[in-house]
């Protein structure tokens, strides 16, 4: 990507940076402080670093299906609501992560679930954010087949990024359900869906499935090798549409409108 100018780059090409970065932080490197130090800190920044992620992926799947049909993104109409909408997922499950681990540190007979009633409201509110989530994700999907199921670009894009997505999500459901069973509505579900893994096949399960998941669309949406030579054949759409940014695609480069008001 360093040989393109970002202003090239299509919207899941910008976003892949941002979670390969992420990623790594999502993988724990800071794992070696556990047996250096003994204290609560190691857990809690295993707990905010993989929120953090999480909630960077959400925003990146609202990110994509809200403006694969916009060309203008501005930070306050387009951005704004969904950063507030997931920051406040990511403060709920921050709280109820750290404040048990915090708990079970102080007291090794800590249980969560007596104590879990002066969490109520954090856990209403968790899931009620959500439940609106998951409404607003299904509404801009719907609404991005709607209008680019006709153009075969943006189709090809939109059943990559969505058949991905359901794959992963789909997995994560499996895993989530064996590993908890009924007691995926419990209480104190939330904080130990965060917090720990029963055994190494639940934290292998869930990193590996992550992992796979950013590797497989940072090598899709990796520029092809003959990318370069694409100006060679911007006359050409089937050549010009496969690596053109989103802006290129919709309303022509800036390249080709200076040259027409030039001719003008």
């Amino acid at each position: 990507m360093r040989r393109f100018s970002i202003l090239d780059w299509s919207l899941e090409q910008r976003w892949m940076i941002i979670l390969l970065i992420f990623l790594v932080f999502y993988n724990d490197p800071f794992y070696p402080l556990t047996f250096l130090t003994n204290n609560s800190f190691p857990s809690i920044l295993d707990g905010i670093l993989q929120a953090t992620f999480l909630c960077i992926l959400l925003l990146f799947w609202l990110s994509v299906y809200h403006g694969i049909r916009q060309n203008v993104r501005r930070f306050l109409p387009f951005y704004l609501p969904k950063l507030i909408l997931v920051s406040l997922l990511w403060i709920f499950s921050i709280v109820l992560s750290s404040v048990r681990i915090v708990q079970e540190y102080r007291d090794p007979m800590y249980n969560m679930t007596i104590d879990i009633t002066q969490f109520t409201t954090y856990r209403v509110m968790f899931y009620i954010i959500g439940i609106f989530y998951i409404l607003y994700l299904l509404f801009l999907i719907i609404r991005a087949f709607g209008e680019l199921r006709n153009m075969p670009y943006f189709d090809v894009r939109l059943k990559f990024t969505t058949v991905l997505m359901l794959c992963v999500v789909s997995i994560s459901i499996l895993i989530t359900t064996l590993r908890f069973g009924s007691g995926i509505i419990g209480e104190n579900f939330v904080p130990e869906l965060a917090s720990r893994y029963k055994n190494s096949v639940e934290f292998i399960s869930f990193y590996s499935l992550i992992n796979f998941y950013l590797y497989t669309m940072a090598y899709v949406y990796s520029p092809a090798k003959n990318a370069a030579i694409d100006s060679l054949f911007r006359d050409n759409p089937t050549f010009s549409m496969i690596n053109d940014s989103d802006e290129d695609v919709v309303y022509g480069s800036d390249h080709e409108e200076s040259q027409l008001t030039s001719t003008r």
